[in-house]
């Protein structure tokens, strides 16, 4: 009993190291964004939202950088952005900090990888932690989304835009949509700031706050199985 369940644990570090070398596979399939939808820069209009939906998340800084260029000039997609950098980061944590830091202002960088690190601990096990931000997906149906991954986020109605003296811009408040808390969506919270040093540069939406996307959602239901994401 003890030699099998020897094999049995081998067996299931044989997968988790193979599976990690899946991630870690140049993608055969083309990554394609698409962003849709109205998210005020400077009004707090009550009821706007937005969406942006992609083939598979990014594999290499490059294609971060392609997307930034197609959707980091509106709130919702910088929020979009966050959630593929967190999960770029999962796959490979080089990778996923340079993305970091591009779509974040400098004070959340620390934050957030300190945030990543929680989650992605091997006692923790929530491999699904973006997933529960894709549509489709919920914790009855193992966090497995619709195809293509599509983001919804919404204006969060009852935090008007607050200006900052320190950044000189208003801090945008956005509620994501996720299946995967109770409350049905998670506030974050961007801005696009041209104060020296910030990889904004006056042209991007980047993160002021994203804490509450690493809280934890609820875990995957005893009868669904997670099939992690492309």
């Amino acid at each position: 009993m003890l030699i099998a369940l020897s094999l049995a644990l081998q067996g299931c570090g044989k997968d988790e190291k193979e599976k990690e070398k899946d991630d870690d596979k140049p993608p055969t399939t083309a990554f394609v964004v698409t962003i849709s939808g109205e998210i005020s820069h400077t009004e707090h209009t009550v009821g706007q939202s937005g969406t942006v939906t992609f083939s598979r998340f990014p594999f290499s800084v490059a294609e971060f950088k392609q997307a930034r260029e197609q959707i980091g000039g509106e709130p919702h997609g910088a929020a979009a952005l966050q959630i593929m950098a967190s999960e770029m980061w999962r796959r490979n944590n080089q990778r996923g900090r340079e993305c970091i830091d591009l779509n974040n202002t400098n004070a959340n960088v620390t934050s957030t990888v300190n945030r990543l690190t929680d989650v992605y601990r091997p006692s923790t096990q929530r491999p699904y932690q973006m997933a529960a931000y894709l549509k489709g997906a919920s914790w009855e149906n193992g966090y497995n989304p619709t195809k293509p991954y599509t983001v919804e986020i919404k204006v969060a109605p009852a935090r008007p835009y607050n200006y900052s003296n320190d950044y000189q811009t208003s801090v945008i408040y956005l509620d994501v949509v996720s299946n995967g808390h109770d409350s049905g969506s998670v506030p974050v919270s961007v801005l696009k700031t041209s104060r020296p040093g910030e990889t904004s540069e006056g042209k991007y939406f980047i993160m002021f706050d994203c804490n509450s996307l690493y809280l934890q959602c609820r875990a995957v239901s005893f009868t669904a199985t997670f099939n992690g994401l492309d």
